[in-house]
Formats: C-alpha cells, sequence, structure tokens
C-alpha cells in the first residue's frame, strides 16, 4: 500500500486512481481500497478525481526531527564538525535498498553543484556514504542485494563478482571509513564514517561532502581520524531504545470510564472457592441429619386404630 507514495514525485504531483493502478499494476478494486485508506490516514488528499500527498507526511517528518535519536545526537556534532572544515555535513539512514540524507548542514564557501538536503536519496552503490552503510550489512543480507543487483554497473564497479563485491566491502568495513571521488559528480569528494548504537547495530553514518578542489587540500588520513572520533562521539550519545520512557497514555476521562465499565468482574481466589465449596458440602449432611426420622415399628406391635377400623 505505501508503494502508492512512491509514485509521486516532481514530475507527478498528482495522479488519478486509474494511473496509480496502471503503475503498480493493481485491479481497480485494491486500488481504490488503498487510496481510500491512504486518504483516511492523511497520507493522501483527495480533489475532483486527483490525488496528491497529504499533511500527514509533513506532521510526521515534524515528528522525527524531535524524536529521531540520530537527528539529536549528531546534528549538533556533525554541523559543528562541518563549519570547522568549510564542508556540508550530512547524517545518512538506510532501509531495504534506499538510502536516505536525514540531517543536512552546509557550511562550504561556494554552492555545491548537487543538493544534498534532508529527504534526498542517494545511489544504492555509488557515493561514500552508500558504501560505508553497505559495508556495515551482514553477509547474508548483502548476499541477498548483491542477488537482486548483480546486473547493476553501479554493483559492479564494486566488485565483478561476489566475492570481490564483498572484499571490497570488508575493506571498508576494517578502514573504518569510506571515501569517494566524483562518484555523484566530478566536482565533488566525499568521506563517511559508520555511527552505531550502544549494542554495535548501525544507526546510521556521518558525512562530509566538499568541492573536489578542497577536498585535495586535506591529508585523508587525518580527515577520517576527526571525522571518525566525532562519529564515535554521537554513537556514545545514543540512547539503547530500551532506556526509552513510555509514551504518557492517550485515554481520555471518558474513555477510561467506558474501559473501566467493561472490565470483567474480579474472580474470587482458588483457595476461597474451594474453601466455600468444601464448607456447603458439609452443610448439606448436617441439615440432613438435623431432619426427624419416622420410628420403625416393631413387628407384633399393635397399630394405632385409624377411624376406618373405628
Amino acid at each position: 500500500m505505501l508503494s502508492v507514495l512512491d509514485l509521486f514525485s516532481r514530475d507527478h504531483t498528482t495522479m488519478t486512481a486509474e494511473q496509480v493502478a496502471d503503475a503498480l499494476t493493481l485491479t481497480r478494486t485494491t486500488c481504490y481500497r488503498y487510496t481510500r485508506e491512504l486518504t483516511q490516514a492523511g497520507l493522501l488528499v483527495s480533489h475532483g478525481g486527483q490525488f496528491m500527498l497529504g499533511p500527514r507526511i509533513i506532521e510526521l517528518d515534524h515528528r522525527m526531527l524531535e524524536s529521531d535519536p540520530l537527528i539529536n545526537a549528531g546534528g549538533p556534532v556533525v554541523s559543528a564538525l562541518a563549519d570547522a572544515m568549510g564542508a556540508t555535513g550530512l547524517l545518512t539512514a538506510g532501509y531495504d535498498d534506499h538510502v536516505v540524507n536525514v540531517f543536512a548542514h552546509t557550511s562550504s564557501p561556494r554552492p555545491l553543484p548537487l543538493s544534498f538536503g534532508r529527504g534526498t536519496t542517494m545511489p544504492m552503490f555509488r557515493s561514500s556514504t552508500s558504501k560505508l552503510l553497505l559495508a556495515m550489512m551482514s553477509r547474508g543480507r548483502l548476499r541477498r542485494l548483491w542477488e537482486r543487483h548483480e546486473d547493476d554497473a553501479d554493483c559492479r564497479a564494486i566488485g565483478e563478482d561476489w566475492k570481490a563485491f564483498w572484499r571490497t566491502l570488508q575493506e571498508i568495513r576494517q578502514r573504518g571509513y569510506a571515501a569517494s571521488y566524483g562518484e555523484l559528480n566530478t566536482e565533488l569528494a566525499g568521506i563517511s564514517a559508520p555511527v552505531t548504537f550502544n549494542g554495535g547495530e548501525v544507526a546510521g553514518c556521518m558525512s562530509l561532502i566538499f568541492l573536489r578542489e578542497d577536498f585535495e587540500r586535506f591529508d585523508v588520513q587525518l580527515l577520517s581520524a576527526r571525522l571518525c572520533v566525532a562519529a564515535a562521539d554521537v554513537s556514545r550519545r545514543l540512547t539503547p531504545l530500551e532506556e526509552q520512557p513510555s509514551p504518557p497514555s492517550r485515554k481520555g476521562p471518558a474513555r477510561a470510564r467506558r474501559a473501566a465499565g467493561r472490565a470483567p468482574a474480579k474472580k474470587a481466589p482458588a483457595a476461597a472457592s474451594k474453601a466455600s465449596g468444601r464448607a456447603a458440602k458439609g452443610a448439606r449432611p448436617a441439615q440432613r441429619a438435623a431432619a426427624p426420622k419416622p420410628k420403625a415399628v416393631k413387628a407384633g406391635a399393635p397399630r394405632a386404630k385409624t377411624a376406618r377400623s373405628r
């Protein structure tokens, strides 16, 4: 369903349900259900039969700016480093086959020929940012990625076969940083280092982007050491997710009362119910014993005369 949102771009700001169905090869019924549910969630807006991205996306983006641990911990650090180096500083995260810039701070003395703003995506197999995130993946995940993209020229530029691909990325991982020259644009160069959670899981990466002539003025070893120190500082600041406090309940007073009214009655403790059961069983025989029994008549004893016998 969320793949519907990927169809919108600068060239496709609005789409009809029929266009969505054709682009994703959906049946009309499924397409109408998807667009209806996305509209109800605020992720799409419908006007005159045309769908466009909804305001809920901006709301979620604002919440991410306020709550994302990588942005909160790494934003000030990469901004200060970019100011000191005269570069554009990036924080980048990945999901599935996508590499997305989640934070950007520009301190380059001259405008860069490419935009690296928040929300822009990077090519999966080009740039220091993407290669660094690839290098931090597990072997199994990388193997599946290779099998899906082995015919991609950018993928084969890293390694002609699986073993060469794996070895190149392992060298980057052991080095602790990745550098690229002119891979996105001949005028640009970049360098990236990993940011991890306390448990070692990758949170993203920190990058510095330069005009290539400015980058060549630096000693790469010294620059990478400074970047790795900054990235390690951010890693130490990241709080493990299990230590975060629980969000407050959003139930209102009326809702809470209704929930309390629906709560099932509490059952008596098992021990008490068993005791009461035993007591009830004991009471019944006692009641039977208390009832008077008719006297037995002895053999040969005269019976009382009834009215008929008289």
